[in-house]
This record gives C-alpha cells, structure tokens and sequence, in this order.
C-alpha cells in the first residue's frame, strides 16, 4: 500500500487511472496487431505486405503506451511517451521504407536485368538508397530531439565535397558500374568486344568489369573505359552476316564464268541454316577472277557458322572439280624474248 501511495503522491494519478492505462494500452496494442494482421493476409500489393510484415513489436508497444496513458500525469516527464512514439515510428518508417526498396530493386533486376546481382551496380543502388534513407530518418529524429540540423548539414556538405574531390576517378568508374547495370549494354555471360579486346563478361565490380578472353587470361578494364568505347555484343545477334569471295584462274572458260554464281548460289540455299543474298563477280586481281558472296547463318553461334561455311566450301570444291573450273592461286608469268644475232 505503501508503494501504490508513493506512486499517487510521485505523478498525482489513482490507482484506478493506472489500471485504465495499462487496460486501455493493452487493448490498443492487440486492436493494432490484428489490424496490421489483417492487412498483410488481404489482397495487398506484395510489396506493401512485405513492408507490414516487417512492423516490429516495439512500434506498436510504444504506440500504445502512448494512447494508453495519455489520462495520466507525468509532471515534468510528460515529453516521454510522445518522443518515444516519435523514435520508434522513425525507426519503424526507416524498416518499411528499406523493405520496399529491397523489393523494388529486386523485382525490376527480374523483370530487367536477371544477371544484376552480379553487377556492383545494383549493390551500390541498393547502399545508396539504404543510406539516404536511414540518413533521412536520423536527420529527423534529431531534428524532433532539438539538435541543429541546418548546421549539421552544412558541415557534412563541405567535407562531402571534398572527399568527392579526391575520389572523383574511383567515383566515375562507381556511377559508370550503375550506368552499365540500367543501361544493359552487356551481362555476364554475354561475348563482347571493346575496342581490340574480346571475351566474355564474368562480372561488372564497383570499379572495373572482367572479361574471360578466348585465349584463357582474364582482362579487367576500368568500367568509365567501357562507357567511352564502342561496345560490340555478339550474344546478341539473332542472325551472322557472311561475307567470303574465291578467285578462279583466268583460263575458266566463259560460259562457267556465268553459271558460277547460279552454281554458289544452289549450294548456299541447300544449307538448312543459311540465307542467300547475293553473288557477283567482284573484280580481277593479279591472277584470278574474284567472286564476292553474302549470305545469313540463321543462327548467331560461331560454330553453326563454322559448320556450314565448311560444307560451302566442300561442296564448291566438288562441284568445281566435276566442270573442270580451276580454283586460282598465286602464280606468276615470265616472258622471255631472244635477242637477234
């Protein structure tokens, strides 16, 4: 009795006013746990639901402490409950807030980018949105809790620039890997070329992409590079462009000079993976008649191609041999002419 007097005399309320509280508290923190219940199990957008299933015990306690005792006297702790309701929500609306940006990101990398999580730029996405908006929320709570934040800002902002101005190379390459990772010019996985160098791309970091090339060694280049050379991706091609010529000897009669292309052309069209364009005689060189053919390999892989540009040449050579048309090859004429005596 002593104690429960000493509590009345220490904050003026009755003990009746105490059990109403903690009723009334009790009775708000169930009410909002099922409401918030109840939503996330309702037909919520996923990434909402993601967000409230991530509503943390504290929050609703606080928030019911703060309803529940709002009948009582706190004398000069007043501020308390309210400045703890104040802590918790920021901190509870920094928890939602990264959650739906966790999710956000991951469903536009499904939907966009499949290989992103291999790309550094998505974690440094992901870095920077968590940390503006923790950043946000601290700002916040300082500000409610009386701290100047104006001048605290204008500090960070004058030491922000000059640390960006000596990282300014490592931050280009940084923001050249986010560039790369929404731009999409290559994946991993994918076979590209960047000036004279070729391979495939096994990772994009925060500061370089590394490519396996085709004879084995790896190459690392600095991902601003990437973006100021022209990049070719051949994972991309639907169909292979090819473009090859032979030369016959000038002793090939006329006549099979004018059925060669019709000839090219059957065999390039009796491929099951390729599609004629053209044909014609290109020019005469030194010691043969040229001929310049293009057709399409239906399927972009390298070793289609190689495949069916042997057959090509396999069948030429046979159809050659059987009109008795001569292949051409370097060769060179001397005329020599006797002197009188």
């Amino acid at each position: 009795m002593e104690k429960l007097s000493a509590i009345h005399d220490a904050f003026g309320n009755s003990i009746s006013q105490w059990a109403q509280s903690l009723a009334i508290t009790i009775a708000v923190y169930i009410a909002f746990r099922l409401i918030f219940n109840f939503l996330v199990k309702s037909k919520l957008n996923d990434t909402l639901a993601d967000a409230l299933k991530n509503s943390k015990f504290w929050f609703f306690a606080a928030l019911a402490l703060f309803i529940g005792t709002k009948n009582l006297n706190f004398g000069e702790f007043h501020f308390i409950p309210l400045k703890v309701l104040i802590l918790t929500t920021f901190v509870q609306i920094g928890i939602w807030l990264s959650v739906v940006l966790k999710d956000v990101l991951i469903n536009w990398s499904k939907k966009n980018n499949p290989n992103a999580d291999k790309n550094a730029g998505f974690t440094i996405i992901s870095g920077i949105g968590h940390f503006l908006i923790w950043s946000a929320i601290l700002l916040l709570i300082l500000d409610n809790f009386g701290v100047k934040v104006v001048s605290l800002m204008a500090g960070l902002g004058v030491g922000g620039i000059a640390l960006a101005l000596a990282v300014q190379k490592i931050l280009g390459d940084l923001f050249a890997s986010i560039s790369i990772m929404i731009d999409k010019p290559f994946e991993a996985g994918d076979f590209i070329a960047i000036g004279e160098l070729r391979g495939t791309v096994e990772s994009t970091g925060i500061k370089t992409t590394r490519l396996r090339s085709l004879t084995g060694e790896q190459i690392v280049i600095a991902n601003s590079d990437i973006l100021d050379s022209r990049v070719n991706n051949f994972k991309r091609m639907e169909e292979r462009r090819i473009v090859f010529t032979f030369g016959v000897s000038y002793k090939t009669p006329r006549e099979h000079l004018e059925t060669i292309t019709e000839l090219t052309k059957n065999i390039i069209t009796s491929q099951s993976d390729a599609r004629f364009e053209r044909g014609h005689i290109k020019s005469f060189d030194a010691s043969s008649i040229d001929y310049e053919f293009v057709y399409w390999v239906t399927k972009p892989d390298f070793p289609t191609y190689m495949e069916v540009q042997q057959k090509i040449n396999l069948a030429l050579m046979d159809a050659f041999a059987e009109k008795n048309i001569e292949m051409a090859r370097p060769t060179q004429m001397v005329f020599i002419h006797g002197s009188d005596r």
